[in-house]
């Protein structure tokens, strides 16, 4: 401890802390530490003083004379504790009058500090930043009793200091985590808006034309994404012919749908200006995305309706890995266009392709659908079962309006989904 006895000026040896703001209003907690001190020590004045490099303030105060006592602040000219803490260590005086390091100090004169003792206010950085302190309006010898009170006072007072610190920054830690998270919401929402569009821009305006009518749904999958690797399309050719397509591209994000907008740009390129078989038209997919470096793996069954000059239509298909088309007739009869399985696109370049042919009676109903509608692991249904289900739903509905009978075979999903969903209808001469 630091007394006057030997009559030694102390050297300081730390610079005055930076505390912003500084708190100059009573503070509940630091008034209760100051009246203990009076009570224990017997002194008029007691403070928990806080310093910075301009002026010291007082959270905690008992005895202050007026206008010090309302303003709880004082210039470091009236100012014992920083020597406290630029010391690091407490400060004994008995008689500031004689003291080499105080008797300047404008405090004798204006607040009538005259015998001080002070001891270290430690922070969370354990920084000393001020002093609990006890002063006499006269000289006085401390004991090493009332020292050793005041030190344990000080020390339950560091410890209010540090918890106040420790919970400030805590508040401070969650606004900001609480901003980022906003952040991340505005982030999260641009990103999907901006997602939805490329995926709304990729689901195709169905057209409807003489002999046919069409429907169909896209679902997302349940993730934080409202986008995915599912898609349809449907458009007509100079020949006179209908080109129905149903993909999943692996995934369900941006990505998915990024990689999906590739391809169905490449296989609707391929498809609308040739009258080739769909098998060729999948197999120029398979090159180019090889010779692109498109790297991503997809299910793909590719057809074309035509209409046959004696009338009726026929569809010509191709399956690349994907769940089989089914066929409602007009009786209520549903047959499953099941084929030999064949490759994902995107595997091997030179894959071998397959067409097959089915008859499509006046009144009938396509139903293209990606793998999400019939295999739902989180319910634990395979596509087998799934696909029995399907069909199912669809017998005996094949007087129902299209958009009704997507209702109905959509009503059958379990929720929640763990993957997109796209089913397409078409209808041969929906008025026969």
């Amino acid at each position: 401890m630091t007394t006057d006895e030997a009559g030694v000026v102390p050297t300081d040896t730390r610079p005055l802390p930076v505390i912003t703001p500084l708190p100059a209003v009573p503070d509940p907690a630091f008034e209760r530490f100051v009246r203990l001190v009076r009570r224990q020590l017997g002194v008029p004045v007691a403070l928990v003083s806080l310093v910075d490099a301009q002026e010291q303030v007082f959270p905690g105060a008992a005895g202050l004379p007026e206008p010090y006592a309302s303003s709880r602040r004082t210039p470091l000219t009236h100012s014992f504790c920083q020597h406290v803490v630029t010391a690091g260590e407490p400060l004994v005086v008995e008689d500031a009058r004689v003291h080499p390091l105080v008797r300047d100090n404008l405090a004798i004169r204006d607040l009538a500090v005259v015998a001080y003792a002070g001891m270290p206010l430690v922070d969370a950085d354990g920084v000393v930043v001020g002093s609990l302190c006890a002063i006499h309006d006269r000289p006085h010898r401390w004991s090493t009793d009332e020292l050793a009170v005041l030190a344990d006072l000080a020390d339950a007072c560091s410890s209010e200091l540090q918890l106040r610190t420790m919970r400030d920054r805590a508040d401070q830690a969650a606004r900001r985590a609480a901003e980022q998270f906003r952040r991340t919401q505005e982030l999260l929402e641009e990103r999907s808006g901006v997602a939805e569009q490329l995926q709304r821009a990729m689901l195709t305006r169905l057209p409807q034309g003489d002999g046919t009518a069409l429907a169909a749904r896209y679902v997302p999958a349940h993730s934080g994404d409202a986008v995915g690797g599912d898609w349809y399309d449907a458009f007509g050719t100079a020949d006179g012919a209908l080109v129905v397509a149903v993909g999943d591209t692996s995934g369900h994000d941006i990505t998915a749908a990024s990689d999906m907008g590739q391809l169905r740009t490449l296989l609707r390129g391929y498809a609308v200006d040739r009258d080739e078989p769909p098998s060729e038209t999948v197999r120029r997919l398979d090159r180019a995305m090889a010779t692109l470096s498109v790297d991503t793996l997809a299910t793909v069954v590719l057809g074309r309706i035509e209409h046959r000059p004696a009338g009726g239509h026929v569809l010509r298909w191709t399956n690349a890995g994907h769940p089989p088309p089914l066929l409602l007739h007009a009786d209520g009869r549903v047959d499953v266009l099941g084929t030999r399985p064949e490759l994902l696109v995107g595997v091997l370049p030179e894959a071998a392709r397959t067409d097959h042919l089915a008859e499509l009676p006046a009144g009938s109903t396509l139903l293209f659908y990606s793998d999400g509608l019939i295999e739902q692991r989180a319910a634990g249904r395979d596509i087998d079962a799934g696909t029995a289900q399907l069909v199912e739903a669809l017998g005996g509905q094949s007087q129902l309006p299209l958009d009704a009978l997507l209702d109905r075979v959509l009503a059958r999903v379990v929720e929640p989904r763990d993957d997109d969903i796209v089913v397409l209808a078409v209808r041969t001469d929906p008025l026969a």
